[in-house]
C-alpha cells in the first residue's frame, strides 16, 4: 500500500523518471489540479506494487504501466522478482480529502477488495 498527501508536485519535471510514455501523454495533457491528482494516483499505484514485490524504488517506477486514464482497480504487470507474482490488482483506496492511496494484491488474491474506515 502507498499513501501520498495531495501537494504541489512538479509533474513535468518528474514525468520522465516516474511515468511511462502513455502515462506521460495522459497526465501532462490534463489541467491542474487534475494533473497532480493523476500523477499521484499513478505514483501510489506504482509504489504499492513495488513495495508488494519487495523491491521498492530500487526499480524505476517508469517501468510499470498503471493506467493513468482508468479508475481502479487496474491490473499492473511487474515481472521483476522470479518468486513474486507477475500480475497485480491495484485498487484506489478511498481516503479523506487531501490524500491519494493505492493497495496492491496479487491478481489471484480475490475479486473484491473492501477497505473500510474504522
Amino acid at each position: 500500500m502507498d499513501v501520498e498527501a495531495l501537494r504541489d508536485v512538479h509533474v513535468a519535471e518528474l514525468a520522465d523518471v516516474a511515468l511511462t510514455p502513455v502515462e506521460r501523454e495522459v497526465v501532462l495533457g490534463m489541467e491542474e489540479p487534475r494533473r497532480t491528482r493523476a500523477f499521484l494516483r499513478c505514483w501510489t499505484r506504482k509504489e504499492a506494487v513495488l513495495k508488494a514485490v519487495g523491491v521498492g524504488l530500487a526499480m524505476s517506477p517508469s517501468a510499470l504501466e498503471t493506467g493513468a486514464d482508468r479508475p481502479g482497480p487496474v491490473e499492473v504487470t511487474a515481472d521483476i522478482v522470479p518468486s513474486a507474482p507477475v500480475t497485480w490488482r491495484v485498487t484506489d483506496v478511498p481516503v479523506p480529502p487531501g490524500w491519494v492511496a493505492s493497495l496492491a494484491l496479487p491478481a489471484g488474491a480475490g475479486e473484491i477488495i473492501d477497505v473500510r474506515q474504522w
